[in-house]
């Protein structure tokens, strides 16, 4: 019984060590898209940081994009909606609120 805790203790910590070194050393895609994109919100322009999103990503793309075309399926505000606020939510980061985005 107690080499088996110890054997999990062991366990335990080596993944405690190395998740967090994977995260850190995590592959770079061979196509990282581009610094910026701008998308039109009526009369207004946002400037979406799409390298900075990805790196906060840890490079997995699929976080946003669908890992067969690539793309972000159905893209545009309940799109937005449904991928953006839950994330800045999470992270206490980014806009949330209605008028964050949609200024008059």
């Amino acid at each position: 019984m107690i080499i088996i805790r110890m054997c999990r203790q062991a366990i335990v910590s080596a993944s405690l060590i190395l998740l967090p070194a994977t995260l850190l050393f995590a592959e770079t895609p061979a196509n990282m898209g581009p610094k910026t994109i701008q998308f039109k919100m009526g009369t207004k322009t946002i400037v979406f940081t799409h390298q900075k999103h990805q790196k906060l990503a840890k490079n997995n793309c699929w976080e946003c994009h669908d890992k067969k075309s690539g793309k972000i399926p159905n893209w545009g505000e309940a799109t937005a909606h449904k991928l953006c606020i839950p994330c800045h939510d999470l992270n206490e980061k980014g806009p949330v609120q209605c008028k964050e985005c949609h200024k008059k």
